[in-house]
């Protein structure tokens, strides 16, 4: 297709670790002139670094990608110091996309949380009259109720709102889960066959790791984010309801809101001496984290449509070539089946995965051949390259190329 000039909105971005930096790189590999409005780096810690502090490093020029930084005040650490900081982006950023010039092509939105981050393409958008492709990592406002549960619902009903009137603006909307169309049709009345499936890609650097470190007993590992979505309650008690957890480790590398509390519910349950908390480490140090690993643990909140997202760790998992053990529903629990790179069982069900521990623990040959299955699933449904062909096809849709 021809070169286009596309302006990405989205809060997060390098330094932080999410996937949209790798996409808009590799549209600037394919020719394409990339223009990335984002916020000043401050995630997960809650602090700005002393680079990107008073006003420094604004604008940026990486790998070919122009980044325009609006203000930003760090999230911190309490709901109240969130919300400043989820609009002090949205806010800053379409006094910003009010100034870009009209000549972008396409406008193309990551959306994670919170869905306000949309707001400076609206308004680019309403402006220019330039298409918008919306790319939903996050269902907003279902991610509200992980943290505010049932309260509140008056705050709720009006973020319902503000969210359906975002992803109706858009005109394509596109999802990461094979689940959240149904969402979309069921909360926001939207028609589930106009919204399209496109999964996140995960790096395949993983796909060529060979071999387990060999050690005693069992080692299963969680790697990522330790937070409110990722239900580690869950993992933590059906640990300890295991019958066969003699020789077992379960380690933990990640950080995150929940960080601390788990520690503690892990002391309480007695299973302190069989879980280790490592803290959060470089993605280039994964691999002997996957090499020591005798499978791959995840589990999401059941409890809200969160739980049919599909997480990028299970792709991770996968390319890997690690079994995958797994109480979750939705995408990701389809995934699992379809691929046969594990198990899964009901998001939220401690018995049922503390069964499926201790069968993993006393019978591993039946788990034999899944990481080689999950692995060749991932090079059909995962790699780069296709994420940004199918991501390229529909930019040339929107924007009238064939």
């Amino acid at each position: 297709m021809k070169p286009l000039k596309i302006l990405v909105v989205c809060q997060h971005y390098w330094p932080e670790s999410f996937q949209v930096t790798e996409v808009c790189e590799e549209l600037v590999r394919r020719g394409h002139d990339v223009t990335a409005l984002v916020g000043v780096p401050n995630y997960p810690s809650g602090k700005v670094p002393r680079e990107y502090r008073h006003g420094r490093n604004r604008t940026q020029e990486i790998n070919g990608v122009h980044i325009i930084r609006a203000a930003e005040i760090a999230r911190g650490a309490s709901p109240v110091r969130l919300a400043i900081n989820y609009y002090s982006y949205a806010n800053d950023a379409t006094r910003i996309a009010r100034e870009l010039p009209d000549d972008f092509d396409i406008v193309y939105v990551y959306q994670l949380s919170p869905v306000m981050m949309a707001n400076p393409a609206l308004e680019y958008k309403r402006l220019h009259g330039t298409p918008m492709l919306l790319y939903c990592c996050d269902l907003w406002p279902e991610s509200m109720k992980v943290i505010l549960h049932d309260h509140f619902k008056g705050l709720l009903k009006r973020y319902e709102r503000i969210s359906k009137e975002i992803y109706t603006a858009a005109d394509l909307l596109v999802v990461q889960s094979p689940a959240f169309p149904a969402y979309f049709e069921q909360v926001h009345g939207m028609n589930a066959n106009e919204i399209r499936y496109l999964p996140q890609f995960a790096n395949g650097e993983f796909l060529d790791l060979e071999g387990t470190v060999e050690h005693e007993g069992t080692v299963l590992s969680v790697l990522g984010n330790i937070g409110r979505a990722q239900d580690v309650d869950v993992l933590l008690h059906a640990i300890a309801k295991m019958r066969h957890r003699e020789g077992l480790r379960v380690d933990f590398v990640g950080s995150g809101p929940r960080m601390n509390a788990s520690q503690k519910l892990a002391e309480r349950l007695g299973i302190a001496d069989a879980v280790r908390f490592l803290g959060a480490y470089p993605t280039q140090d994964m691999a002997r984290f996957y090499r020591s690993s005798d499978a791959c643990v995840l589990a999401l909140n059941g409890s809200t449509w969160i739980g049919t997202t599909l997480p990028s760790r299970l792709q991770g998992y996968m390319a890997a070539g690690k079994t995958v053990l797994a109480a979750i529903n939705g995408g990701a629990a389809a995934v699992i089946k379809a691929s046969g790179c594990g198990r899964a069982v009901p998001a939220g069900d401690v018995d049922a995965l503390s069964e499926l521990f201790d069968e993993f623990v006393t019978n591993r040959a039946a788990f034999a051949d899944c990481g080689e299955r999950g692995r060749e699933y991932f090079k059909k449904n995962f790699m780069r390259a296709q994420h940004l062909d199918a991501l390229e096809a529909m930019f040339g849709e929107l924007v009238g190329e064939e």
